[in-house]
């Protein structure tokens, strides 16, 4: 694995050095070890450039080629002329008909990125045919333009100053278009895919009408309060996706026009999400995609939004009721790459376990990335299980001795059922072992009779499609035993969802759980013959926690004597050197000569 990782770093490693490439900018030259790649980065630091950007004399006699620029302009006022940058074609890379020829064919496709960052300006503009057939036509590249507009300064735009700019993606990053509407400033382009982050143009539906942007999907990003039409309008293009980020409410019933809503990504919003969520999202037949990031997803959250084939979610779920994921029956792909484990709830990952076991069973066709996990999790090592998939081994040597105690106690009753092989099967499965004349004998010859064939495939299958990460903290043995099948399906409410499930003493910084089912009696659940604690290996483990809590706790009391004791000491021999001193001071006085007054009758 190291090995590998080295290669991969060797690879990237991208050189650089001072060249000599564009007047009145100061350039750097990157290339990568293998030269497979070459950068141009060039900065202006507040020197004017008249109408275009100029190649040095020397470039044009010996040119290079690049497939990635990074132009920073520093400059108060800046004025972008028409065809400003065209001058980078002659240092685009030149391809042969062999390489052209492979690129069509998609063997290999090289791909062009130009980057113009602006910054510090008070004032800039766009001329007219600001960037005119930048890339030309050529079907043999990728093209990508992004312009980082990070100043508070004043931007304009002539009426044509898009015009005629064809690119497979572009990007616009900026706090503010005013007052110039989306139809004024990408009409006439050709944008296979846009993105602009920051703020979201004004839409005006009288210049939509005579509209000839052919752009195919648009993404829009922003923070927002509210979720509505009002923060992100529609505009005349192929598909939509629109991202917000920390908003406190959505509005969805404004959409229902929003024919071409592809998608909707809500980044940690602050509200919780319900059954009244998504209302007005049943009438968008374009709706696929969702990426939602809330910490509470209630019941039936998506009833107002079954169509959607592709479903993400973000890192900061926290709870899942029990029909959360109810009437998504169009499912192809759900996303959880990014959501973590350890910080679900119990009772949730219970419930996300059994949805992918009954997917999987419904629809294996299904595409599930699995989610991430910090440490010895069961349900972790179910959900693998189901997907057939493997971790590192090193993960595996690490909790595999306490795989099957994790899962018998896990408070999840289908994850009871998780089984894995004994240490013995897995030396015999994993382990090369010599033979007494040192030969190698080969694990993949079964060393079982043939009536043990079905279950020794069966275990091998079971080990080979575990997966347990590293643990950070010692595994935490439970009493109790979760009641999942108690769940009243038809009561939804939050409020009673809010029982703590009673824990015994091997619980230890366990989080209150909204789903968590109170139990009345856990000595019968202890006790009971269907429990696992009828196991003397792990009755040893429980007694010997039993101790060890114990113990902390005589030594927690000493400890509090002690400095109970300490602190009574310090207060008894200050009583008493006050008094000592008190009582010295006032034998001292009535033993001494007291002056009589001077007016006193006494001789």
């Amino acid at each position: 694995m190291h090995n590998i990782l080295l290669i991969v770093v060797l690879i990237t490693v991208v050189t650089g050095k001072p060249c000599y490439i564009l007047e009145n900018m100061s350039c750097e030259c990157h290339s990568s070890i293998n030269n497979e790649s070459e950068q141009l980065n060039c900065v202006n630091y507040y020197v004017p450039i008249n109408n275009t950007i100029q190649l040095t004399n020397s470039t044009l006699e010996h040119p290079r080629s690049f497939d990635s620029f990074h132009l920073t302009f520093h400059t108060q006022e800046f004025n972008v002329s028409a065809t400003f940058i065209n001058q980078l074609s002659y240092l685009f890379p030149r391809l042969s008909s062999s390489a052209s020829s492979s690129s069509r064919r998609g063997m290999q496709q090289k791909s062009i990125k130009i980057i113009l960052t602006f910054q510090d300006y008070y004032k800039l503009h766009f001329e007219d045919y600001s960037f005119y057939q930048l890339f030309g036509e050529k079907p043999e590249y990728t093209t990508s333009l992004s312009l980082e507009l990070t100043s508070n300064g004043h931007i304009s735009f002539s009426p044509m100053a898009l015009n005629l700019l064809t690119v497979d993606r572009m990007s616009l990053h900026s706090s503010s278009l005013e007052p110039y509407s989306f139809e004024e400033i990408f009409n006439n382009t050709k944008i296979g895919s846009l993105s602009i982050e920051g703020c979201t143009p004004r839409s005006n539906t009288t210049l939509g009408q005579y509209f000839n942007g052919k752009i195919r999907s648009a993404k829009f990003t922003k923070m927002a309060e509210l979720v509505s039409s009002e923060e992100f309008p529609k505009y005349p293009v192929s598909s939509m996706i629109i991202e917000a980020h920390e908003p406190r409410k959505i509005n969805a019933s404004t959409f229902i026009h929003y024919y071409n809503l592809n998608g909707i990504h809500l980044i940690r919003p602050k509200f919780f999400f319900d059954n009244q969520s998504f209302d007005g999202f049943q009438y968008l037949q374009n709706l696929e995609t969702i990426e939602l990031d809330a910490e509470t997803i209630k019941d039936h959250t998506f009833k107002h939004a079954n169509r959607i084939r592709f479903l993400t979610l973000g890192q900061n779920v926290r709870y899942l009721s029990e029909r959360s994921l109810d009437h998504l029956d169009h499912l192809t792909r759900f996303d959880l790459s990014k959501l973590s484990l350890d910080q679900l709830y119990p009772t949730s990952k219970c419930i996300l376990a059994r949805y992918l076991k009954k997917q999987q069973q419904l629809n294996p066709s299904m595409i599930i990335i699995p989610p991430q996990a910090e440490f010895c999790d069961c349900v972790f090592d179910f959900i693998l299980n189901i997907l057939k998939k493997k971790s590192e081994q090193s993960y595996i040597d690490l909790c595999q001795n306490t795989q099957q105690e994790r899962c018998q106690l896990s408070e999840c009753d289908i994850v009871k059922n998780l089984h894995f092989p004994s240490q013995e099967n897995k030396i015999n499965q994993h382990m090369i072992i010599p033979s007494i004349d040192e030969s190698i004998i080969d694990p993949s010859i079964p060393f079982y009779s043939p009536a043990d064939s079905v279950k020794t495939t069966t275990t091998t299958t079971t080990a080979q499609s575990q997966l347990v990460h590293i643990p950070r903290h010692p595994p935490v043995y439970h009493n109790s035993q979760s009641e999942d099948n108690n769940y009243d399906a038809n009561d939804s409410s939050f409020a009673d969802t809010q029982g703590i499930h009673a824990s015994s003493s091997f619980k230890a910084n366990k989080p209150i759980d909204p789903n968590a089912i109170p139990t009345d009696d856990h000595d019968e659940n202890f006790n009971s013959p269907s429990t696992i604690h009828k196991s003397q290996a792990l009755s040893d483990i429980n007694n010997e926690f039993y101790q060890i809590v114990k113990k902390n706790k005589t030594l927690k009391w000493i400890s509090l004597s002690l400095v109970g004791v300490t602190v009574f000491s310090i207060i008894l021999v200050a009583v008493i050197i006050w008094l000592f001193t008190y009582h010295s001071s006032t034998m001292n006085k009535k033993g001494q000569f007291q002056r009589v007054p001077p007016n006193s009758s006494n001789v």
